[in-house]
C-alpha cells in the first residue's frame, strides 16, 4: 500500500452525478478528493429525471435527506400505455411498506447536479468548473495530470487515483490506454424535449407512453409543470438536426392532431449508441458511469451511474485510507459490469421494441395482464467472491449477495430499516446475540447486538457492505466462533481475494 504523498488522493474528472456522487462519498470518509468539469456551468434541462428507487437510497446514503430529495421531485406511481385505443396502467409501487422510498421520484438532473455539488463542497471536495484535464503521466504511485482554465492557467498535478468521469466521448479514457467499442443503433432517432402540452389530458404523478407503429412518444412530469418528453423514431432522418416544429409534428402524429407544445425548451437528439471499454481500471486510472459503458436508453446511464458510484466509494476510500488492498478494486468491475451487461440487453430490446411496426403484438403481454416484465430497474445481486459469502448448503435461501438497505432489522429499541442503521456509510454487523462480539478491524465495522434482519427465517449473524449490500451470513452462534468468522470475511474483503 501507498504512503498518502501525491497532493490529492482522487481527483474525479466530470461533474455529472456519478462523478459528484463518487467526490461527495470520498470526502466523506475523509479522503482528499477534487473535481474538475470542463463546461463552465452546469448543462440546463430535466435531461434524465427518473429517480430509481435503489439510486435514492443510494444518495441518501450519502446524507441527503429523503425531505429535500421529494421538495425537489414528484413521485411516479404509474406508467401507462396507449396502443391502438387500448391503455394498460402499471403501478411502480415496488414496496408498499417502504416508508422511506416505495416509489421512484422525478427530480430534474440539473436540480441533482446542484445538490451533489453542495453535498460534495460541504463535505471539503473542492469542485472547479471550466477546467480540462490532461495525462501527464501514469507513474506507479500516482498519475501526473496538467489541469488547465479557461484563462489559459495551468497547474500540474499529482493524483494517487485518477477517475475519469467525464461521459461517453471522455478524452481520459483513450489517453489512458482503454479500448473503447461502440455499437450504433443506426435507423433510430431520439429526441427528448422539456415542454408543456395542449390537447391532450396528462394527469400529474404517472409517465404516459403513447405507441405507433414504428415510432413512440412518452411523456413525465416534472416539478414546477411540463413533462420531460422522449421521442423514438425509425421513420425520421437520423443524420438531420431536428427543431421544435418537427418534435411538435412527431408528437401529433402518434397522440392526436389536437396535441401541441407549449414552451419547448433544451432539445437534445442522438443516434442510440452502445458503449463498452475493455476494461475498468488501468493502474491508477478508473472509469465510472458512461466512461466506461453508454446504454442505449438514457435513463439507464444515470442510474446506473450513481450506484456504479455507491460501488466504487468505498472500495477506493478503504485502499486510500490503507485499510485494504489494491486488489479490492478489482471487484468495482467484476460486480458492476455484470450489471451493465444485463441492462445493454435489456435496453436493447426495450429501444426495438418501441419502433416495433406492431406495438400492439409487440406489447400484448403488458396490455394483456397489466404487468411489464420489469417496472423500474432490474433486481441486483452480487455473487463473486470474495465480497459474497454464504452459508455452506443454504442455495437460493441465502440473502447475502442482495441489496439490503431497505431491509427491516428487529433491535432492542425497535424495528427500523438496514439504510438507517448505516448512515456513516460504514460495514455494518448485525447479531441477534445478546452478547456483544469482539470485531474490532481496520474496516471500522459497526456492531449492533441483539438485531435480527426480518429477511430471513432463522437467526443468522450479517455483515452489510457500505453500499447496503449483504456481503456474508453466517449461522447464528456466539463467543469466539462467531467472531473468527466475521473477522475472517472481513480479512477476504480487506484483501480484495
Amino acid at each position: 500500500m501507498f504512503e498518502r504523498d501525491p497532493s490529492v488522493d482522487v481527483l474525479v474528472v466530470g461533474a455529472g452525478p456519478a462523478g459528484l456522487a463518487l467526490a461527495a462519498d470520498l470526502a466523506r470518509y475523509g479522503v482528499r478528493c477534487r473535481v474538475v468539469e470542463s463546461r463552465p456551468e452546469p448543462r440546463p434541462g430535466a435531461r434524465c429525471p427518473n429517480m430509481w428507487r435503489r439510486t435514492l437510497y443510494a444518495l441518501g446514503r450519502l446524507g441527503l435527506p429523503s425531505h429535500t430529495l421529494r421538495a425537489q421531485g414528484v413521485p411516479m406511481r404509474s406508467k401507462v400505455f396507449h396502443v391502438a385505443g387500448r391503455t394498460a396502467h402499471i403501478s411502480l409501487l415496488e414496496d408498499p411498506d417502504d416508508p422511506q422510498w416505495p416509489l421512484p421520484l422525478l427530480i430534474r438532473q440539473d436540480h441533482q447536479e446542484k445538490l451533489l455539488s453542495l453535498l460534495a463542497a460541504r463535505n471539503g471536495c473542492r469542485v472547479q468548473r471550466g477546467v480540462t484535464a490532461r495525462v501527464v503521466a501514469r507513474e506507479e504511485d500516482c498519475v501526473r495530470v496538467e489541469l488547465r482554465a479557461r484563462d489559459g492557467g495551468t497547474e500540474q498535478l499529482r493524483a494517487a487515483w485518477l477517475v475519469a468521469a467525464d461521459g461517453g466521448d471522455s478524452s481520459l479514457r483513450e489517453a489512458a490506454g482503454f479500448d473503447w467499442r461502440v455499437r450504433r443503433h443506426e435507423g433510430i432517432s431520439w429526441w427528448q424535449v422539456d415542454t408543456g402540452f395542449e390537447g391532450v389530458e396528462l394527469p400529474p404523478e404517472r409517465e404516459d407512453l403513447f405507441h405507433a407503429p414504428y415510432r413512440h412518444v412518452g411523456m413525465v412530469p416534472l416539478a414546477g409543470g411540463g413533462h420531460r418528453t422522449f421521442l423514438a423514431s425509425a421513420t425520421e432522418d437520423g443524420t438531420g438536426t431536428p427543431a421544435y416544429a418537427d418534435v411538435e409534428r412527431l408528437a401529433r402524429e402518434v397522440i392526436g392532431a389536437a396535441t401541441r407544445l407549449r414552451h419547448p425548451r433544451f432539445l437534445w437528439w442522438q443516434t442510440p449508441r452502445e458503449g463498452r471499454a475493455d476494461s475498468w481500471r488501468r493502474g491508477r486510472v478508473l472509469l465510472l458511469g458512461d466512461a466506461a459503458r453508454v446504454f442505449p436508453m438514457p435513463v439507464h446511464g444515470l442510474n446506473t451511474g450513481v450506484q456504479d458510484a455507491a460501488n466504487l466509494a468505498w472500495k477506493l476510500a478503504a485502499v486510500v485510507l490503507r485499510q485494504a488492498e489494491t486488489a479490492l478494486l478489482d471487484t468495482y468491475e467484476t460486480e458492476r459490469r455484470q450489471v451493465a451487461e444485463g441492462l445493454m440487453t435489456r435496453g436493447e430490446r426495450v429501444l426495438y421494441a418501441g419502433v416495433s411496426p406492431d406495438p400492439e403484438e409487440t406489447l400484448g403481454p403488458i396490455l394483456d395482464e397489466g404487468t411489464p416484465r420489469v417496472r423500474t430497474e432490474p433486481p441486483v445481486t452480487y455473487d463473486a467472491e470474495p465480497l459474497t459469502l454464504r452459508p455452506r448448503g443454504s442455495g437460493q435461501h441465502s440473502c447475502a449477495g442482495g441489496w439490503a438497505a431497505p431491509c427491516r432489522v428487529h433491535t432492542p429499541d425497535g424495528v427500523c430499516t438496514v439504510a438507517a442503521l448505516q448512515t456513516g456509510g460504514q460495514w455494518l454487523v448485525l447479531s441477534p446475540a445478546k452478547t456483544p462480539l469482539s470485531v474490532a478491524h481496520p474496516l471500522n465495522p459497526r456492531l449492533v447486538t441483539g438485531a435480527q434482519l426480518s429477511c430471513g427465517d432463522r437467526p443468522t449473524i450479517a455483515v452489510i457492505r457500505p453500499d447496503g449490500y449483504m456481503g456474508a451470513e453466517f449461522p447464528y452462534r456466539t463467543g469466539r466462533p462467531a467472531e473468527r468468522a466475521v473477522l475472517a470475511y472481513l480479512d477476504r474483503a480487506a484483501a480484495g481475494a
